[in-house]
């Protein structure tokens, strides 16, 4: 089978793509059928994988092959974005950038200790002048429940930022995500006497606790590819 001879930047995309999508080594290599051993070998670019292997993984995650050859790819291309998005090795010296950590959907799908674990995820530089905590989020109705008039599809980039009592009186027919380490949904606030609901639909719902705010976060802005 044709291999190329020349080393390319397949090792390190492979891994990033991995690392943005939160995928192990075997995940990945299930995927394209080829073995744990492989993947470790591209990303350490002892091998290189076969032109076949290299047409699949462009497919899967839809980017030109010769990017996935030639190309460091960034996460906007891996989210399949433009330049909305700059990452933090291009912006060292820029300032009021916020690193905001990001959770795919695979992540999302998986969803086991996500809140602990924010800081390991990979992380989008965005220009939010803002202190308070914030959580971007790839949008997949599979990946996360949402009410039925929640007006955004995929590919979609969701920025939540977290609540502060100060601005509860605010949120009112706003949407909201709830966020745990083992549950996730996006839901709109709505006021009933003295408490404060997220609804996701008729069947399940939270009364919000002001000693788990830490877990609601209010939709503050929307990234879609037009």
């Amino acid at each position: 089978m044709l291999k190329f001879q020349l080393m390319t930047k397949i090792g390190e995309n492979i891994k990033k793509l991995r690392q943005v999508k939160n995928l192990t080594q075997q995940s990945f290599a299930d995927l394209f059928e080829v073995s744990r051993g492989n993947i470790s070998s591209y990303e350490e670019k002892r091998a290189e994988p076969k032109i076949e292997t290299i047409y699949k993984i462009a497919k899967y995650f839809s980017i030109p092959i010769g990017h996935l050859i030639e190309k460091n790819l960034t996460v906007n291309e891996i989210l399949n974005f433009d330049n909305y998005f700059e990452e933090g090795d291009t912006l060292k010296n820029v300032k009021n950038l916020s690193k905001i950590p990001f959770l795919s959907r695979e992540i999302l799908q998986g969803k086991k200790d996500m809140h602990k674990n924010l800081l390991i995820y990979p992380s989008i530089y965005f220009p939010i002048n803002n202190s308070h905590q914030f959580i971007a989020l790839e949008y997949n109705d599979s990946s996360i429940p949402a009410p039925l008039d929640f007006p955004y599809e995929e590919p979609t980039i969701l920025f939540f930022e977290q609540l502060e009592v100060e601005k509860l009186h605010l949120t009112e027919e706003k949407f909201g995500l709830y966020f745990v380490d083992d549950d996730a949904f996006i839901g709109k606030f709505k006021q009933s006497g003295k408490d404060l609901i997220l609804e996701l639909n008729q069947w399940k719902e939270i009364i919000f606790n002001v000693d788990d705010i830490q877990n609601y976060y209010q939709l503050y802005s929307v990234y879609n590819k037009v």
